[in-house]
């Protein structure tokens, strides 16, 4: 009873911060600039913090021992919210602190009440179900699925649905990692999210599960041997120096893709944001407090570029923005952390989970480049990212316990008999 109690929080958690839950708000509420949040929403966001605690509270009477990346992921919620003594916005800084506090909370209660294999299944079940559910509204009601920016389908606008989805083929790839049971059903589940993260024109999300695939086709070459691993070491050699040349000159590869050089207009929204930098560089604006409509150097922004601009539009600078270099170091400890873990725990029996935790990392370095990404509570990566670090985490301490127990067995000196002489 217990475990289906957790599964079910767990579930919730997970739909929540994938957004899922926006076709029922804008239907009963509807949607405009600006709109504050509405009675579904809080009610939803009261139901997450319950939950998180709840699991916390779970998980604590499994694992009793409080791990580093609890109390890193504490310590960044911490950070973020405390950002409200300096935060122009501070109604807007309290409340989304708290949401990202309670996604922590809830990060660390399904990393410690559920296994790692159960949290991917269910985020690639969520995923599959939300994709499945843009599919069958664009059928009944074609006007609900797009909207100015493109298609939406169930969630608040193409961006927060691609990454929805690229969560999802994560999920569904680490399922056909480690499972030879429902193959057809993670395969089927990942070319549904790949249809409908081409049906939303999230270039940013396609290039995610594009590169999330070749991750796994090169890993199952390698584990394959013989012809598939030197032709999965070659495609790595090929791989590499693209990738680098992308990253040094990549209007030559938005060019190629048909997307403005520009990132539409993001680039612009770039030089107007570091001067804002410059302004407050140690702590930032406040966490959620520059983009709020009353700041004069949000509208000036807007003015400029003759749209109302939401985000810096890059990873970074968004956080360099909110939370200044202490938050950005932050940051930058957790994600290295996470890919050390990850390449460390590719050492042990958990390979599946060490690639799973290695490519939501590069995931989110490649979104980064031109959306904001780890700062939203209410964001996919946001807590798949978490997870996966503190199930690495544990995988590791499991593994050294185990080492540490039969170590001294293998060890122990014999004494040897004593011959007896007349």
């Amino acid at each position: 009873m217990i475990r289906r109690w957790a599964h079910l929080a767990a579930a919730f958690i997970i739909a929540n911060s994938l957004q899922a839950f926006n076709i029922f708000d804008r239907t009963l509420y509807g949607e405009w600039d600006g709109k504050p949040g509405d009675k579904l929403t809080q009610s939803l966001n009261m139901l997450m913090i319950a939950a998180s605690l709840a699991l916390l509270v779970t998980g604590a009477r499994r694992q009793r021992s409080i791990t580093k990346g609890t109390v890193l992921a504490l310590g960044l919620a911490a950070f973020l919210l405390s950002s409200v003594v300096w935060s122009g916005n501070p109604q807007g800084t309290l409340r989304q602190g708290v949401i990202y506090l309670s996604a922590a909370i809830g990060a660390i209660g399904i990393a410690s009440s559920l296994e790692a294999d159960e949290f991917m299944r269910l985020v690639a079940a969520i995923c599959g179900l939300a994709a499945l559910s843009t599919l069958f509204l664009m059928v009944v009601s074609p006007g609900e699925v797009s909207n100015d920016f493109g298609f939406r389908g169930i969630f608040s606008q193409k961006n927060v649905l691609g990454e929805a989805m690229a969560m999802g083929a994560l999920a569904s790839l680490h399922g056909l990692r480690v499972g030879r049971q429902q193959k057809w059903a993670n395969r089927l589940s990942l070319v549904l999210m790949m249809i409908v993260c081409f049906l939303s024109e999230s270039m940013t999300s396609l290039l995610t599960i594009f590169m999330l695939c070749s991750v796994h086709a090169v890993g199952a070459a390698m584990r394959k041997g013989g012809i598939a691993r030197i032709m999965g070491i070659m495609a790595t050699l090929i791989a590499a120096p693209v990738a680098a040349f992308v990253a040094i000159s990549p209007d030559f590869m938005l060019e190629t893709i048909g997307k403005d050089p520009t990132l539409t207009g993001r680039t612009e929204i770039w030089s107007y944001v570091v001067p804002d930098i410059w302004q407050k560089p140690l702590l930032g604006w406040g966490y959620n407090a520059f983009w709020s409509m009353t700041n004069p150097a949000a509208i000036e922004i807007d003015d400029a570029v003759h749209w109302v601009v939401p985000q810096a539009h890059n990873g970074l600078l968004e956080i360099l923005l909110q939370v200044g270099v202490v938050g950005a170091v932050f940051f930058l400890v957790l994600l290295a952390r996470s890919i050390g873990l990850g390449l460390r725990c590719l050492r042990t029996s958990d390979k599946a989970l060490a690639i799973s935790t290695l490519s939501c990392c590069a995931s989110i370095i490649l979104t980064g480049i031109s959306e904001t990404v780890m700062l939203n509570g209410l964001e996919a990566s946001t807590v798949v990212f978490f997870v996966t670090g503190l199930y690495c985490e544990r995988a590791l301490w499991l593994r050294q316990r185990r080492s540490a127990v039969t170590k001294p067995a293998a060890n122990r000196y014999v004494m040897p008999r004593q011959v007896m002489t007349s």
